[in-house]
C-alpha cells in the first residue's frame, strides 16, 4: 500500500485541469475500526480553574487575608464539592456498566462497548 497518492492530493490538484474529475482509488478498505483509542478524551479542561484562580487573585490583593476573600472560597468549595459529587456518580455509572444517554459526547469506553453490542457488517 502507498499513501504517496494520498499525501500528494494538493500537488494533484495543482496538475489538473479540473480537480472534479479526478478518479477515486481506494487505498484502504472503507470500513470503521471496532472500537476507539479514546487519546483525544483526556484533552478536557480541568474544573474548577478558573474559581481557583478568582481565589488566589484576591488573596494576593488583600495580603492573603482569608476573611475578606469568603465570597471566593465559597464560591470554590461549591465547585469542588460539585465536581467531586459528579466524578463519584461518573465512577458509579462507570461500575455499573451504564451508558449515559441524553449526553452530547459518550466516552471512549462507552462508544467501544456500542461498537461490541452492535458490530459492524
Amino acid at each position: 500500500m502507498r499513501l504517496n497518492n494520498v499525501l500528494n492530493f494538493r500537488d494533484m490538484r495543482r496538475y489538473t485541469k479540473n480537480p472534479l474529475e479526478v478518479k477515486f482509488e481506494e487505498l484502504l478498505p472503507l470500513k470503521l475500526k471496532d472500537k476507539v483509542s479514546g487519546k483525544g478524551d483526556r484533552s478536557k479542561e480541568r474544573a474548577c480553574v478558573h474559581e481557583i484562580s478568582v481565589m488566589f487573585a484576591c488573596f494576593k490583593k488583600n495580603e492573603f487575608d482569608q476573611a475578606r476573600c469568603s465570597d471566593e472560597i465559597t464560591k470554590f468549595q461549591a465547585c469542588a464539592t460539585k465536581n467531586y459529587a459528579d466524578k463519584f456518580k461518573r465512577k458509579q455509572d462507570r461500575r455499573e456498566g451504564n451508558i449515559s444517554t441524553g449526553k452530547d459526547n459518550l466516552t471512549p469506553r462507552e462508544i467501544n462497548y456500542l461498537l461490541k453490542k452492535y458490530p459492524n457488517p
